[in-house]
């Protein structure tokens, strides 16, 4: 009888050990699909990437291991490591199962879904950052921006002593070397690369680029208060991961831009103009050009330091 009670106990922490196996190789195959059909810049930042290798490696060592231990006749007698503690999972049936589905269906969701980039609905929900992240939704001074803005900007500081000059000081230290480069142009192309630094220069300074000639992309995205041939042109940015992802964009305006669907990909080329919106004085763009686009193979923008 006590041997056919350890063949069973054997035979269950042989289950439970496959089972296992099968989850860390199976996050690790679910890394390796997101890195071959080039999707995992939807979810995670460049700068992030060399950890998820790195986990994704672990996960294949973890789950290889796990596989050839499950195969072991005797390992019940492994595990009994003489520490006090029994090491078998706890339980009854309906609560093991609830504990590895929460393992097992990201797995299969993740295998199974096709890939989505964010779109405006979420954007609805966290507002937009205006300028590179000077201005919000409400039209609420950023301050400390995680992306673009620098603390300080159109803002005193009474408690620190900061005045107004100082404050545009720091940003002349800052951007003072492309302020000159860009305010020299008289068509700027606004880039993935650019996109936000650009943005805050144009709205920090706006007296020195209103009147030139810009070139932006992004989704269509309205606020619900906009006029009929008003849209922003969007663009989500991300620092970490998806989770993290911030909406910014510029207002643009013109009748092309009146039937133009939400979450399509456009770019907009027009004359920066000054625009009051919700008490905040910012940038838009006067669209004279306005041309349908594919979604780029990344669409989010990620902060270059």
């Amino acid at each position: 009888m006590k041997l056919i009670r350890n063949r069973k106990t054997n035979a269950s922490l042989q289950f439970h050990m496959f089972l296992r196996a099968i989850i860390f190789l199976g996050f690790s195959l679910l890394i390796v699909k997101f890195v071959v059909n080039d999707t995992i810049q939807l979810y995670i930042a460049p700068k992030m990437l060399p950890f998820v290798y790195f986990a994704g490696a672990c996960f294949l060592i973890i789950g290889i291991f796990l596989f050839f231990k499950s195969l072991s006749p005797k390992l019940k007698e492994d595990m009994e490591c003489n520490c006090g503690v029994d090491h078998q999972m706890k339980g009854s049936f309906i609560t093991k199962t609830c504990i590895y589905l929460l393992f097992i269906l990201p797995v299969v969701l993740g295998l199974g879904l096709p890939e989505k980039a964010v779109d405006s609905t979420v954007a609805s929900n966290r507002g937009v950052q205006y300028g590179g992240g000077l201005y919000n939704t409400p039209g609420i001074a950023q301050t400390d921006s995680e992306y673009g803005g620098v603390e300080g900007a159109n803002s005193v500081s009474d408690e620190e002593g900061t005045t107004e000059a100082d404050a545009d000081s720091e940003i002349m230290a800052i951007y003072g070397d492309q302020l000159k480069e860009y305010s020299a142009m008289d068509h700027i192309e606004i880039t993935d690369e650019n996109y936000l630094d650009v943005s805050y220069l144009i709205n920090f300074f706006l007296d020195d680029f209103t009147g030139k000639t810009v070139s932006i992309k992004g989704f269509v995205y309205r606020e619900p208060d906009f006029a009929e041939d008003q849209i922003i042109v969007a663009r989500y940015a991300m620092n970490c991961c998806v989770a993290d992802a911030s909406v910014f964009g510029t207002i643009a305006f013109g009748e092309q831009v009146g039937s133009l669907q939400d979450d399509t990909w456009i770019e907009v080329t027009g004359t920066v103009e000054e625009l009051v919106y919700h008490d905040q004085r910012m940038a838009s763009v006067r669209a004279e050009q306005v041309d349908k686009i594919e979604e780029p193979k990344n669409p989010y923008l990620t902060p270059l330091y």
